[in-house]
């Protein structure tokens, strides 16, 4: 074929394609997983390789659902936020070196942050440093939150001082008897202050209740937290400090129990349902392809026992055989994709046989047979071509069923732990009960995804099997 007719055959192709707004609707939503797929290194790099690592998550506020759903709540949760300290106001002063920073917080939240976490990071001799937090009000009160000594912790080349405040016995002491200028003494003598919840206190009007969840009225407008730290030996430098608002809401998606950023899970997510869904799919259907049409053109009892071979494979009952062998196999993305094609290309097989038996009955087939032409040639250049509009469609029909499968084994446990995968993040939501405590976030976003690109695969097979199938054409 010429490149002018090939270009014109293309041209025609997408004329009917663009005109088919099923197949254009699966087309977008196929485009948008495929973006996702490439934004995902670029936009959380290190999200893939520490699914796992769950320290690497562990500043992130635990179980809370996405920061949009204030937009349609009564009551707004404070939305998590870092804020990074990179200059310092420095003194120095007989031989102690004073650095100073304050942190201006505009808030305008109902529900006040789930807790407080102060990292500095240091350069040079390992010793310890003495923390001062004043914490200041937008009514004029202000209480010190902490004063004490903090001891590093090295990570590659910094020194890491860290602070809980929620933890921390003396931070919470402090809030409380800030707390029991305003609180009714009945309510504070119940207060235990391993849990204390002692964001309200400070984020709340100084009345009776504020300490109570339901009875705390916000005191909404500018805060001043002031950080002072001292150093006194020689040889360490603070570099810079961040200090983390842990948020009742969280990003795009929200977080899981393990504090992980839903949003970056499911990127990463769409990478592997996309490389099982299409590679699977492909191969299934190369192989079915080529045995179905091999069976038909050999005929007599090379096809017989070619048949019984495809129908052994074709009814042994899929799922139940892929999970054991998942079990059984090392778990990896590729031995997932090994089990889909194994159980897979038989179905195709039937129908490609079928329409082989007919094709190579046809006269022109019957001619190239009487002129000399090899077996190879006749099956590559004659019937091939007219298989080829049902491989198309069946590749695109075939990614949803190979995208579900997997997800099942992901769901069960039984895929490769170490890639993130939709049926991963709803295997550890299920093992979290996420459905029955409301995490919804956890739940739905990865049932969604998985429904969408399999409806985008096909609507576009659906297209291409009408645009291919002259019998399907509307008229």
């Amino acid at each position: 074929m010429r490149w002018s007719d090939l270009k014109a055959d293309l041209l025609d192709f997408w004329f009917q394609f663009v005109k088919n707004k099923s197949g254009m609707l699966g087309l977008i939503l196929l485009i948008f997983f495929i973006i996702l797929a490439i934004a995902a290194p670029i936009i959380a790099p290190e999200a893939g390789e520490n699914w796992r690592n769950l320290e690497y998550w562990q500043e992130n506020p635990k179980s809370v659902p996405p920061a949009w759903i204030n937009i349609f709540s009564s009551k707004k949760l404070f939305v998590h936020s870092i804020i990074y300290i990179n200059k310092f106001n420095v003194t120095s002063y007989g031989g102690i070196t004073e650095y100073v920073y304050n942190i201006s917080l505009d808030y305008n939240y109902d529900v006040p942050p789930a807790g407080m976490l102060l990292v500095v990071n240091a350069k040079g001799k390992q010793s310890p440093i003495t923390l001062d937090v004043q914490f200041t009000r937008p009514d004029g009160t202000s209480l010190r939150l902490a004063s004490e000594q903090l001891y590093p912790v090295s990570k590659e080349d910094l020194l890491e001082y860290s602070l809980h405040f929620g933890s921390d016995m003396s931070v919470v002491s402090n809030v409380m008897d800030f707390a029991r200028k305003y609180e009714n003494p009945d309510v504070m003598s119940k207060i235990k202050p391993d849990v204390f919840k002692f964001t309200y206190p400070l984020f709340s009007k100084a009345k009776p209740g504020l300490t109570q969840e339901g009875a705390a009225e916000p005191l909404k407008g500018r805060y001043i937290i002031t950080i002072t730290i001292f150093t006194t030996e020689q040889g360490i430098e603070v570099t810079g400090a961040r200090m983390v608002l842990e948020g009742q809401s969280y990003g795009l998606f929200g977080t899981d129990d393990f504090r992980r950023d839903l949003f970056q899970g499911l990127m990463w997510g769409t990478q592997v349902s996309l490389l099982v869904g299409v590679v699977a799919s492909v191969v299934s259907v190369l192989i079915g392809v080529l045995y179905g049409v091999t069976s038909a053109y050999l005929g007599g009892r090379k096809e017989e026992l070619m048949q019984r071979i495809t129908e052994i494979f074709y009814n042994i009952p899929m799922l139940p055989l892929a999970i054991m062998l998942a079990a059984l196999l090392t778990p990896s993305i590729w031995n997932v994709v090994l089990i889909l094609v194994v159980f897979g290309w038989s179905g195709y097989e039937f129908v490609v046989r079928s329409i082989a038996h007919q094709v190579k009955e046809m006269d022109y087939i019957e001619a190239s047979r009487a002129i000399g032409a090899r077996a190879r040639r006749i099956i590559t250049r004659h019937i091939m071509p007219q298989i080829a509009p049902y491989a198309f469609a069946s590749i695109a029909l075939g990614v949803p069923g190979a995208i579900l499968t997997e997800a099942a084994l992901s769901f069960l446990g039984l895929a490769d732990i170490k890639r993130v995968t939709w049926g991963l993040i709803l295997h550890d939501a299920n093992g979290a009960a996420a459905t029955i405590r409301g995490m919804w976030w956890w739940v739905v976003p990865p049932g969604l995804f998985i429904a969408l690109l399999g409806l985008s695969f096909v609507l576009i097979g659906t297209a291409l099997d009408e645009i291919l199938n002259p019998k399907m054409r509307k008229l």
